[in-house]
């Protein structure tokens, strides 16, 4: 995969970067009160890097750019776990002229990303004696359209008032990029972050963990990796892990008017929904803390709550921290929920488990048969049988479109 035409463009209220990766056309923009490197090429190579190695293809940058010296010393390191984790994702060689960066005055502070959620407000309402400035992101976890992404800054922009940090916007067709190359929303987190971490290069970035230390996973996103991203002049962590989404809760809602501008749906940037699995999740974590008064834009159905489906080991710790609590405050009504919930999964698990070892997966093998090719699973750091096939797919598509034409709709909060 080659790396190349990095073009800076420098607007009244904004600038402009962008990179081909392969025939991918990669941007970024952001205030133009950042200052960006014309010819830094790290950024692009965090987010080229797990494509590039479920190609199996080396990278090679153009000699008239260069990355992070630090950087580019502990990329094998980073390969080696994607490839434990899945085979998948091949061992590969870049190829790049490097420079040692040297922190400066005019970086910017310390800084952590932040989309209004439970996650980031804990982290910044922790740490906010060391923070100065808060990123929020548009095209990467989502790719929101203009009014839907002017809602959510000013939604964010309130917090950052009220524990008076600097709001950063930056806008991106990452999004795009992750889904044109297969590859699963986790399976290229932690590298997206990354890229956007070394683009703005302050002196420090964290990324808010979603889960504890007792319930760490594989993901591109993860206390051992995200700091091997970190360049010379910017320090990359991983923080909030001490604290489940309750404890979280429980230390928010001291601040009302934080707890009160929490965002925690994927549905509306203007409200939370109270129909969706991370509303549902939340409201559990809210009446846990005896806290009531929480705005939904509906009212949640106490009926519902025993039809959410964790997809993942990950996302069952969820639920799991949930019943230990309700059980220790006797809140009968909350734990038989969670735990009808926590038994379907782990029934269907053994379903799996009991198919894979004594009926020799003959199953699962049968289901494989009968999801149709647009239906197949994204690529993810864990191993799946559908992973060769978007490998071929993606292989395809590149062959059959030598220059990818992109057509994401995001918002601006700049033009």
């Amino acid at each position: 995969m080659k790396i190349h035409q990095l073009n800076l463009e420098k607007h009244n209220n904004y600038h402009k970067i962008s990179a081909m990766l392969g025939p991918f056309p990669l941007w970024f923009k952001t205030s133009s009160e950042c200052l960006i490197a014309c010819n830094d090429a790290s950024p692009f190579l965090c987010s080229a890097l797990i494509p590039a190695m479920f190609l199996g293809e080396d990278i090679e940058i153009d000699r008239r750019y260069y990355v992070s010296a630090s950087l580019l010393e502990k990329l094998p390191l980073i390969q080696t776990m994607m490839h434990a984790w899945n085979p998948i994702f091949k061992r590969i060689k870049v190829n790049a002229n490097t420079q040692t960066f040297k922190p400066s005055a005019s970086q910017l502070g310390h800084s952590a990303f932040f989309s209004g959620g439970v996650d980031g407000t804990y982290n910044l309402i922790k740490h906010q004696e060391q923070l100065d400035n808060l990123v929020l992101i548009n095209g990467f976890d989502f790719s929101m359209p203009q009014p839907a992404w002017q809602q959510l800054v000013t939604r964010c922009q309130k917090t950052a008032k009220l524990f008076n940090k600097r709001l950063i916007c930056v806008e991106s067709n990452l999004k795009e990029f992750t889904g044109w190359t297969s590859l699963a929303r986790f399976a290229n987190f932690g590298a997206s972050l990354a890229s956007v971490s070394l683009l703005l290069n302050p002196k420090s970035m964290a990324i808010s963990g979603a889960v504890t230390y007792d319930a760490i996973n594989p993901s591109n996103s993860h206390p051992l990796l995200d700091p091997l991203w970190s360049s010379e002049s910017c320090q990359i962590s991983h923080l909030g892990l001490e604290a489940d989404r309750a404890a979280k809760i429980a230390l928010i809602k001291h601040y009302p008017e934080a707890l009160d501008n929490l965002w925690v749906c994927w549905e509306d940037p203007s409200s939370n929904c109270g129909r969706c699995s991370k509303c549902h999740r939340t409201y559990m974590a809210l009446q846990l803390n005896n806290i009531s008064h929480f705005q939904f834009s509906q009212e949640v159905e106490f009926s519902a709550l025993s039809k959410l489906r964790p997809k993942s080991d990950e996302d069952l710790s969820f639920y799991e921290y949930l019943y230990q609590l309700a059980i220790k405050q006797h809140n009968r009504q909350l734990s038989q929920v969670l735990r009808k919930i926590i038994w379907r999964y782990r029934a269907k698990a053994f379903a799996r488990e009991t198919d894979r070892l004594i009926l020799h997966s003959v199953c699962s093998k049968w289901r494989q048969k009968k999801i149709a090719q647009h239906q197949l699973a994204d690529v993810n750091v864990f191993p799946k049988y559908s992973d060769a096939i978007q490998l071929e797919r993606l292989h395809q598509r590149i062959k059959q479109n030598p220059r990818f034409i992109s057509s994401a709709n995001i918002g601006s909060v700049f033009d």
